[in-house]
């Protein structure tokens, strides 16, 4: 039975294709993610367009201000609504491209020349933990900041 090990003058060309692909696998998954995240855009962009201009026509063919306001309002609930799945929907594809960043990082050979086998894959895992606790506090902070009134318009007297 024979064995194919790496000869020593081998290991840093080979250390070093596996490096490339494992920049090339992220690179594939960050590309995927964009994509994916593009298409929620585009599909969100034409929704949006589409209910805006329903809700247009609606408006010129109300016939008093009660049916106006009640136009508007239905329209303002619905954008919510659409605003809050689209935003579920990018924190998804970014969940999605984030795991799939960490698995080709974390996946990358081991070949015993230092590096991943030596601590590098928590080194890593710890930066990503700190980064994602860094964006938890600061979407934190941005949903618990107080909400501001629209300033009073004064009447002249």
């Amino acid at each position: 039975m024979t064995t194919t090990t790496a000869k020593a003058e081998e290991m840093p060309v080979t250390a070093w294709k596996g490096g490339v692909d494992t920049c090339w696998r992220a690179l594939e998954a960050m590309t995927e993610g964009a994509r994916k995240m593009h298409e929620i855009q585009l599909e969100a962009a034409v929704e949006a367009h589409a209910s805006t201009e329903a809700s247009r026509k609606q408006l010129a063919e109300a016939s008093d201000a009660q049916a106006a306001w009640r136009i508007q309002g239905e329209w303002l609930s619905r954008s919510l609504n659409d605003s809050l799945a689209y935003w579920r929907r990018l924190a998804e594809a970014a969940g999605e491209t984030q795991a799939a960043i960490a698995a080709c990082l974390y996946a990358q050979p081991q070949l015993g020349i230092g590096g991943i086998e030596q601590g590098g894959n928590a080194a890593l895992m710890q930066m990503m933990d700190k980064a994602y606790r860094q964006w938890l506090e600061t979407t934190k902070q941005f949903y618990g900041a107080p909400v501001v009134a629209q300033p009073q318009v004064r009447k002249e007297s």
